[in-house]
C-alpha cells in the first residue's frame, strides 16, 4: 500500500499536498480500499468557502453505500477535479496523481499542525510492514 512521504494525512484518509497557502487534497489508497469500489463521486463547487469537518460531497460504492466527504481544512475551494465525476476509476488507478479531488486555499494555519506525517498515518492504521 503506497503512502508517499511528501504528503500530509488525516484520520479521515485524506492526503494533502501543501503548496504555500494552497493545498491539493485527495483520498489515500488505503482509504479508497476501505470504502470499496467507487462508482460515483460528488465534489464541492469551485469558489465555495468551507469549514473543517463540513459536508462537501459524497462517494457511492458498488455495494450501494454512500459516504460523506468532509472538508479536511477550512478555506476556499479553488479548483475541482471534474474529470473524476465522469471517470471515477481514476481515483483507483492514480489516487495520488490524477485522482486528486480539489484544491483549497486554506485559511486556518492552526489546522495544518493537526495534519499527520506519513509515519503517523502508517502507525495509526497498522499499515507498517
Amino acid at each position: 500500500m503506497t503512502v508517499p512521504t511528501n504528503l500530509k494525512y488525516t484520520r479521515d484518509h485524506y492526503w494533502i499536498r501543501l503548496d504555500g497557502e494552497k493545498a491539493v487534497v485527495g483520498l489515500t489508497e488505503y482509504g479508497i480500499s476501505e470504502l470499496g469500489m467507487l462508482v460515483f463521486i460528488e465534489l464541492p463547487d469551485q469558489d465555495t468557502h468551507v469549514r473543517k469537518g463540513e459536508f462537501i460531497g459524497s462517494v457511492e460504492t458498488a455495494a450501494d453505500d454512500e459516504h460523506d466527504l468532509l472538508a479536511p481544512l477550512s478555506g476556499q475551494i479553488t479548483s475541482v477535479n471534474r474529470l473524476l465525476e465522469r471517470a471515477v476509476m481514476l481515483i483507483h488507478e492514480s489516487p495520488y496523481d490524477k485522482g486528486w479531488l480539489f484544491t483549497i486555499q486554506w485559511s486556518q494555519e492552526s489546522e495544518l499542525a493537526q495534519l499527520w506525517e506519513e509515519e503517523t498515518y502508517l502507525r495509526d492504521f497498522s499499515l507498517e510492514d
